[in-house]
């Protein structure tokens, strides 16, 4: 008998919405797609009610902060932030400790998920002027991307133009992706001169002006030109970022270039800094009203590949310093990204086939997963979202407690997912955990799917 069975409800993906059931077979996966007047058996029988059915979200970004900084997240906490939230496959960045630069380190972070993931996880090595001769073995090793920074980098780390060449060049030459925040170090650290007497949160804003993240962008176009490599632009924020890249794509739809967006620079803007204090700090920092327009249109127009949460929380007495120039950026995330994005989606501001497109089935294929992610298809792995486009409510703490406050506390937000499913077992349900061991497996990339 079948492992699960999901009647009676509305199918989402990227190739559209159509009323229909999932049959999950024994090993994990989709066993078949069936039409609304089908009422296949399985072990376990989920009645849709006509609620809307996603494949598994995918969160291409997440700071999962183990091994190395058990007191900001680790595996346990943060993929129960995942579960809770729909996310069934988070992608690791390498800021850990040690860091993502070697074989041992690949090791070291799988260690850490396995036994204690409650979702499945990919690993996410780290570009940096001295990992440049490991890139190829990490991705070798089964990285699903290698991740750099242009500014707001440990210092000798930033990819600064050279570097972001060389980079850019090794990872078209082995077929790898590469994924950078854009900036400008030298334009932020004479910011950080200039505003030093500053005391107030917003001088953390404005010492990361737009005009960094032009440059930056600037720069990784550049690169991608000149070596044909796959750039993943993280993060863009900015009206002016976006259109610059909607150009260059224009101009040349061979390029290999794609772009990221977060739910924070979709939802919010630099006023929640006056709300939120610290908990609204990140970088690329919250940008003025025009620009979370810009990203808005940019994700309903098509311009934006998907959204990633950039999960990245801190311990709260870390982030209440008091003092802008020593509070880390960076927030939670896992808990709203996928209703950061289905708000839109009830709202009428995108399809729900397109939240669907830019929370699962575009960053599988982007970072190689799309042989077992992003699709309601025989075969896929059996993750599932149950998710309910008329329940709203107000985000408040986080439930279960997230080790920092979401930025998001206050915002109401539409569409929430009520069910998760991992390889066709219920993991979370209303917000709470279903209870037993971790589930979660380490993913080894396939082949990425830029067409």
């Amino acid at each position: 008998m079948a492992l699960l069975a999901v009647r009676d409800a509305v199918l989402v993906d990227g190739g559209g919405a159509r009323p229909g059931g999932v049959l999950v077979g024994a090993d994990g996966r989709i066993e078949a797609v069936v039409s609304a007047a089908d009422r296949p058996a399985a072990e376990v029988v989920i009645h849709a009610r006509g609620r809307l059915l996603f494949p598994g979200f995918v969160d291409a970004h997440v700071h999962m902060r183990d091994p190395g900084f058990p007191h900001k997240e680790t595996f346990a906490t943060g993929t129960e932030q995942a579960a809770c939230g729909g996310v069934t496959t988070v992608m690791c960045m390498p800021n850990t400790s040690p860091p993502v630069e070697d074989a041992a380190a690949v090791a070291a972070v799988r260690a850490a998920g396995e036994g204690a993931s409650l979702v499945d996880f990919t690993i996410q090595g780290a570009a940096a002027p001295r990992t440049l001769d490991r890139l190829e073995a990490l991705w070798a090793d089964g990285v699903t991307s290698l991740e750099g920074l242009m500014s707001d980098a440990p210092p000798g780390e930033a990819l600064d133009p050279g570097p972001l060449r060389e980079a850019a060049r090794r990872v078209a030459g082995f077929g790898g992706v590469l994924g950078v925040m854009a900036g400008d170090r030298a334009l932020v650290e004479a910011a950080r001169a200039r505003l030093a007497g500053r005391g107030d949160y917003m001088a953390f804003v404005e010492a990361r002006a737009p005009e960094g993240e032009a440059n930056g962008l600037a720069a990784l176009l550049d690169a991608a030109r000149e070596t044909g490599a796959r750039i993943v632009a993280r993060q863009v924020s900015t009206a002016r970022g976006l259109a610059m890249v909607a150009e260059a794509r224009a101009a040349d739809p061979a390029l290999a270039f794609a772009v990221e967006v977060t739910p924070h620079h979709l939802r919010l803007d630099a006023g929640a800094v006056a709300r939120r204090g610290p908990h609204a700090l990140m970088a690329p920092p919250l940008r003025a009203p025009a620009d979370r327009d810009a990203a808005q249109a940019a994700l309903a127009s098509g311009a934006v590949d998907f959204v990633g949460s950039d999960h990245a929380p801190h311990a709260p007495e870390e982030k209440d310093r008091g003092d802008p120039w020593e509070v880390p950026g960076g927030a939670p995330g896992l808990a709203t990204l996928a209703s950061a994005v289905l708000d839109r989606a009830a709202s009428g501001g995108i399809s729900w086939p397109r939240a669907a497109e830019v929370l699962s089935a575009r960053p599988a294929r982007l970072f190689g997963l799309a042989d077992r992610k992003g699709r309601l298809a025989p075969g896929a792995d059996g993750d599932l979202v149950l998710v309910d486009p008329g329940l709203a409510r107000v985000v408040g703490p986080p439930r279960p407690p997230a080790r920092a406050p979401s930025p998001f506390e206050g915002e109401r937000l539409a569409g929430w997912p009520v069910l998760t499913v991992l390889g066709g077992v219920v993991v979370a349900e209303s917000g709470a955990l279903a209870g037993g061991p971790p589930r979660g497996r380490w993913l080894r990339r396939g082949a990425p799917v830029w067409s």
